[in-house]
């Protein structure tokens, strides 16, 4: 949820809600909740059965107190911040339960004089110690987060220098930096080019993969075509065989004839040599 009012000169209206996570320590409050509402529900329905009847209201009772005791740690467990930066101040508001409302802190943002990752990416540990300073306010999303930035502020409310925990979107940091000195402008430059750095170390891996997959969809396709390839050539191949039997057949059916009239050709010169054998035999008789 964020709201921006444009206004033409750098006095700029601008609201930011962040949600605070829901921290390991309400996360422990609500097992633990849980777990001795189921036993003493088990335990209370058991006694109901075995002792008497009458427990039974014991039990219901029980049970919505229970119940109750939950819905009370999510409400309050629901926390919200509320950045709100106008003419040139920075106020700082937590919404609990979606229903009370206090002011953190208020400062003007010219009087900066530190801001920066609470946790270094590198090292995993907090970037400064807040324990040299009189007041840590938290109002950032999770604390160890990588978004989380910390500021050195001028606190209006206690009257002393204090630690605010942050998660500021570009919006808020867009209407942060005129306000900031020379030094800290320099700071946000190289935090901004140091983010794109590792932006575009993570795209990399990425487009890496895109264009090796777009490599792969070829060799896919090419080995499909092969595979279809492959059937048509068994069906030239096989086009082929049956191409050579017909032509030998054929050229059976073409012999075949010649080759009866050749063994018809030979019993008829059998027969006109025997016959010419009988008629020199007579004629020798005769003789």
């Amino acid at each position: 949820m964020e709201k921006y009012i444009a206004v033409d000169n750098i006095d700029s209206y601008y609201e930011q809600v962040v949600k605070r996570r829901m921290s390991p320590a309400t996360v422990t409050k609500l097992v633990v909740a849980l777990g001795a509402i189921v036993t003493v529900f088990i335990v209370a329905i058991i006694l109901m059965l075995t002792v008497a009847d009458w427990l039974f209201l014991i039990v219901l009772t029980m049970f919505g107190l229970g119940s109750y005791l939950i819905y009370y740690i999510l409400k309050h467990s629901r926390v919200e911040y509320e950045y709100t930066f106008v003419l040139g101040e920075l106020r700082i508001a937590r919404i609990k339960g979606r229903a009370k409302r206090r002011t953190i802190t208020y400062f003007d943002v010219k009087n900066i004089d530190d801001f920066g990752r609470y946790i270094d990416r590198e090292t995993g540990k907090r970037s400064i110690d807040p324990s040299r300073y009189p007041n840590l306010l938290h109002a950032a999303e999770d604390d160890y987060s990588p978004d989380t930035y910390y500021f050195i502020i001028h606190d209006k409310v206690r009257k002393k220098p204090a630690v605010l925990l942050m998660t500021p979107n570009e919006k808020t940091f867009s209407l942060i930096r005129p306000y900031l000195s020379v030094e800290l402008k320099k700071k946000f430059i190289k935090m901004q080019k140091e983010d794109e750095q590792e932006n575009s170390a993570k795209k990399q891996p990425v487009e890496a993969t895109a264009k090796s997959d777009e490599k792969k969809e070829p060799v896919a396709e090419t080995a499909k075509s092969d595979e279809k390839k492959e059937p048509v050539a068994e069906t030239a191949k096989s086009d082929e065989k049956k191409e050579a039997v017909a032509e030998t057949a054929k050229s059976d059916k073409k012999k075949t004839p010649a080759a009866q009239n050749k063994q018809q050709k030979k019993p008829s010169q059998q027969n006109k040599s025997r016959s010419h054998s009988n008629k020199s035999k007579k004629s020798a008789g005769k003789k």
